[in-house]
């Protein structure tokens, strides 16, 4: 079982897909970004034609949460890229918990979306569950795999808790280690929780 929130890099799985420690990374600097407020998924974690992924430090960025526009990186810090990106499951709606932790063990971490409310920015700790009205997209189909999502994060790990016993993905924020568990967050697993179980992407390393 993979474990959490203090596991910086949770498990990085048989096929080695390595994963950044710190609790933000640099994506506020790519263009997919939205200015660090709610990121494409596939971006979170790179992309070839992307601007790379680099930990973050004071050298490699300068712009902060929800800034837009040019920002300054060390050119000659190592930038990493990934490929072959996709669906757990194989199509958007195809994912569930099952998969995820698959996904998980055999290849390491995934970028996931899931819908933000208001209750979610004042978390400092345990395994969150909304507790208001959750929103929905309403299309009225009898099959409707879309759900709604703003934010893109990276779920890492996955456990139990120990005192209340519920089950929770452990995952990483973009907001800085000074938010929530150092930067991390645990959600309840199992239930789609605000949609986080609806369109995980993994993805390989380029050497």
């Amino acid at each position: 079982m993979l474990r959490g929130p203090g596991f910086r890099i949770a498990h990085q799985g048989t096929g080695c897909r390595k994963i950044f420690s710190a609790a933000k990374t640099s994506c506020p600097c790519s263009p997919y970004s939205q200015g660090d407020e709610g990121r494409l998924s596939g971006t979170l974690i790179g992309g070839k034609y992307g601007p790379g992924l680099l930990a973050s430090s004071k050298k490699t960025a300068t712009r902060t949460r929800a800034q837009t526009g040019p920002c300054k990186t060390n050119t000659t810090c190592p930038r990493h890229y990934v490929g072959n990106y996709r669906y757990v499951g194989g199509y958007y709606g195809g994912c569930n918990e099952e998969l995820m932790r698959l996904a998980l063990v055999h290849g390491g971490p995934v970028a996931v979306g899931f819908e933000v409310y208001p209750d979610f920015q004042m978390y400092q700790g345990g395994v969150y569950r909304h507790t208001g009205v959750h929103r929905s997209l309403n299309l009225g189909s009898p099959f409707d795999p879309f759900e709604l999502t703003n934010h893109a994060v990276l779920v890492t790990g996955y456990g139990v808790d120990k005192e209340t016993g519920l089950k929770y993905w452990s995952v990483k924020n973009s907001w800085g280690p000074g938010w929530g568990e150092n930067g991390y967050f645990r959600i309840l697993r199992g239930t789609d929780e605000c949609g986080i179980e609806s369109l995980a992407v993994e993805a390989s390393p380029i050497p």
